[in-house]
């Protein structure tokens, strides 16, 4: 990879949350053994099953990580956006991935080998130390992700997922578009697709959204945060 690569690799890394805490010069180390992958809509990144060989950073673009069912059913983890990592926690086990990843809009992502982490890893106790900082910080949104599908009602879940799709500086309304289909975005919140579409349409009678098929208008944020804190429409 060329020295404008590195730097430009480099520049990424030290905005995610995972390397955060990270120094500069270990950024540098880390840049000189990444590599910059473009992937198009549709490209199958890994499978469940698949060696774990390191992990990723998405520049732009979205993924999917899912499961399948036996009888094909898909459950939808995770949908990973701009400025996020993901299979880092199966690289540190050394074991397959246990889910798979599919690319749903045409993308960029840092690739980063096992092996390079690994040796500063064994190397610099504070590179540890930042590193652990940072997956720590992951743990605790893995746990409000578990909170919210446990004790929150579907409606609520669907107004904090609007919601977190709005620029907060941004004009009222704020108009968002889903990042993917209905079934994917379901399949993530933990409901049906049916349901889905039926409490997008409770949310456009009670004045607090419009839809368009995949444009939304969020014609009331805070009374939409309010409901997704609160589950009651104040």
């Amino acid at each position: 990879m060329s020295e404008s690569s590195t730097k430009q690799v480099e520049g990424i890394l030290g905005k995610l949350p995972m390397f955060r805490h990270v120094a500069p010069a270990q950024l540098h180390k880390l840049a000189r053994h990444a590599a910059l992958r473009r992937a198009a809509k549709d490209t199958l990144l890994y499978e469940r099953g698949d060696p774990a060989t390191g992990c990723y950073a998405l520049i732009y673009g979205l993924v999917k990580l899912s499961l399948r069912g036996p009888g094909g059913s898909e459950k939808v983890l995770r949908l990973v956006g701009a400025g996020e990592t993901f299979a880092e926690s199966v690289m540190f086990h050394e074991r397959p991935h246990p889910v798979t990843a599919l690319v749903l809009a045409d993308s960029q992502l840092v690739f980063l080998p096992a092996e390079a982490i690994y040796d500063l890893l064994e190397h610099d106790r504070s590179f540890a130390r930042a590193l652990l900082a940072g997956l720590s910080q992951r743990i605790h949104t893995l746990i409000d992700d578990i909170e919210a599908y446990s004790l929150e009602s579907g409606t609520q879940r669907i107004a904090a997922f609007l919601h977190s799709l709005a620029d907060p500086s941004g004009p009222a309304p704020s108009r968002v578009r889903l990042p993917a289909n209905k079934t994917v975005i379901a399949s993530r919140l933990g409901i049906t697709k049916e349901t889905f579409s039926r409490l997008l349409h409770e949310l456009s009678s009670q004045g607090l959204i419009e839809v368009c098929q995949r444009e939304i208008v969020l014609r009331d944020p805070p009374r939409l945060a309010e409901l997704a804190r609160n589950g009651a429409n104040p």
